[in-house]
């Protein structure tokens, strides 16, 4: 069937018609173009992060082998504290070596018989006692030349079979040049091998001086001396 529309055409039904114009076009483009700036700052986020993954990851991998260095470090700083002290305390020794030869032998000749001595070493928590002076009351001691020695506040423990022997000893150790201030601090009964014996303990002042440094000083108390008589000779 043929179906002819004879009416006017401001009669006709009008079919749908959509037109954007130009601000419609414009919209969409507009809308367009944000969209894809949100893409593009989107994809550039995901990038930025990325690499900041990536650097992070980096930066721990140099964390960890750093602490591994730091720990080296630490471990070597540690040795080389403990190799000064033993180089310390060796020089220590050499320096007062023949000092420490004599007061040994010393001590070997001033222990008398019934005496056996188990500790001899410094006291490094109490300070040296000052020296007695033993000049009796109105006497003038005559001006002498300092001598500048070293001291140790000495520690003494060992066991004596008779307190007669342990009296010896002490007064042995005041007739010495290189102890005063002799103490006894204890003694308490021991039983050794089936003998009674006394456990003692005496604190004391031991006073050295090293030959290099004995030398040092007579040479620098020579020295005022020889000035002194070239002047002399000079005004004669």
């Amino acid at each position: 069937m043929i179906e002819i529309n004879l009416l006017p055409k401001d009669y006709r039904k009008r079919s749908f018609d959509f037109s954007l114009g130009k601000t419609g076009i414009y919209a969409i483009v507009g809308a367009v173009g944000v969209v894809l700036m949100l893409v593009a700052v989107t994809f550039y986020q995901s990038h930025q992060l990325s690499e900041l993954d990536d650097n992070i990851a980096k930066a721990r991998q140099r964390a960890a082998m750093l602490q591994k260095d730091i720990q080296l470090v630490d471990a070597l700083i540690e040795v080389k504290s403990k190799i000064n002290i033993r180089m310390q305390a060796v020089e220590s020794l050499d320096q007062h070596r023949s000092a420490y030869v004599r007061i040994l032998e010393d001590v070997a000749r001033n222990v008398p018989e019934f005496i056996w001595l188990a500790r001899f070493e410094e006291d490094k928590n109490a300070e040296p006692k000052p020296e007695t002076d033993k000049t009796a009351e109105g006497e003038t001691k005559e001006p002498v030349a300092p001598v500048i020695t070293n001291t140790r506040h000495m520690a003494v423990e060992g066991y004596a079979f008779t307190l007669n022997a342990l009296a010896k000893l002490m007064i042995n150790m005041m007739r010495s040049d290189y102890f005063d201030d002799v103490e006894l601090v204890s003694t308490e009964e021991k039983k050794l091998e089936k003998h009674e014996a006394y456990n003692f303990v005496l604190t004391t002042n031991m006073h050295f001086i090293s030959d290099e440094e004995l030398r040092q000083q007579i040479a620098a108390a020579a020295k005022p001396a020889k000035s002194g008589s070239t002047s002399h000779k000079v005004l004669n």
